[in-house]
């Protein structure tokens, strides 16, 4: 991950752009704290003076492409930061949705970088090692119903559905082939802490995934793809939700499923499960979404008991060859093997 190259005057025009800063106020100088290289961007905690006293963010979040070519390849052909840029801009104007407030844009190497809210003041991140609780999935699941709700099966509202990143159909050949070879690679090192049916379902809902996929049935909304622990923030009883690069035009039965799957441990689940499923569609028809009932609900999120295999496995090659790296895939993977094995998903292949 290489230093942030960014002057005053151009973190000053992007904020001024933004609609953040009046014509004028001019940052006199930035500090840049590195917060990390992920898959599809490299983060920055940029520090901010001003020549004046203005009541202006002291602070900003940094979202840049990759500084890894072969990262920033990917992220370019799937379009992460154009679609992560018409979520902010377009789609978040109309939601009531704790995410961090969008300042402005970057341009780097013909993609836009992001300017975000810089929430570190008074959240965490919460931790796939240590955290996922049932305070915390209630929240995650009250902020997935404020997501979807506005653009239940109006894909005309969401802008058309060809910017978003739709694993189960543009996208099912690449995962699959990913998935196979992923597992091919790694599935000894971070399958040590599965059972053998657990690894066992791994591997034939690998070959059987396209099948699974073409399945899946409507209705059709915004789905973030990626609500994994890491991709949250917490400042309890809140949750924001952060990553927006593969947000989706799916079925809605997908975030709710991945996260469940992937975020807590399988005791604690089947424990709420039903429960929160329930105040999960509750909220939806608190916020106009009539028709959708629970005994479909729960049928279409027991076949998306898939999603976090799918997403997961696939991902595995990407991951830094780190003690820390694997331990935390094996966690997901170790819970989301389970979840699949308790909802019966290979009946849905």
């Amino acid at each position: 991950m290489e230093r942030l190259a960014l002057t005053p005057d151009e973190l000053t025009a992007a904020l001024q752009a933004g609609g953040v800063l009046d014509g004028n106020v001019r940052v006199t100088a930035v500090r840049a704290t590195p917060l990390g290289a992920g898959q599809l961007g490299d983060s920055f905690r940029v520090e901010i003076d001003y020549a004046t006293a203005v009541a202006a963010p002291r602070s900003v979040f940094v979202k840049l492409p990759p500084s890894n070519a072969q990262s920033a390849a990917i992220a370019a052909r799937i379009r992460a930061f154009e679609r992560e840029r018409h979520f902010y801009t377009r789609l978040l104007p109309r939601l009531d949705l704790r995410t961090p407030r969008y300042l402005g844009s970057l341009e780097r190497d013909g993609q836009p970088g992001l300017i975000l809210e810089d929430l570190s003041g008074f959240t965490r991140p919460l931790d796939q090692l240590r955290d996922g609780t049932a305070e915390q999935a209630a929240a995650v699941a009250a902020q997935v119903a404020a997501l979807q709700a506005p653009f239940w099966d109006d894909a005309a509202a969401a802008g058309g559905t060809e910017l978003y990143y739709n694993r189960l159909t543009e996208h099912m050949d690449e995962l699959a082939e990913r998935y196979a070879l992923s597992w091919q690679r790694h599935g000894e090192t971070v399958g040590g802490v599965l059972t053998p049916r657990q690894r066992e379902i791994i591997e034939r809902f690998g070959r059987h995934c396209h099948a699974w996929a073409a399945g899946v049935q409507g209705p059709r909304t915004l789905a973030h793809q990626d609500l994994r622990l890491d991709n949250l923030l917490w400042a309890p009883p809140e949750v924001w939700l952060v990553d927006w690069q593969t947000l989706g035009w799916t079925t809605p039965a997908w975030d709710l499923a991945f996260f469940l799957g992937s975020a807590l441990e399988p005791e604690l689940r089947r424990r709420i499960e039903r429960p929160l499923l329930h105040s999960y569609l509750e909220a939806l028809q608190a916020r106009g979404v009539m028709h959708w009932t629970f005994e479909t609900a729960f049928w279409e999120h027991r076949r998306l008991s898939g999603a976090v295999l799918l997403a997961m496995v696939a991902a595995i090659a990407f991951v830094k060859p780190t003690a820390r790296g694997f331990e935390m895939f094996a966690s997901i993977l170790r819970r989301g093997a389970q979840q699949a094995l308790d909802h019966d998903l290979l009946s849905f292949l």
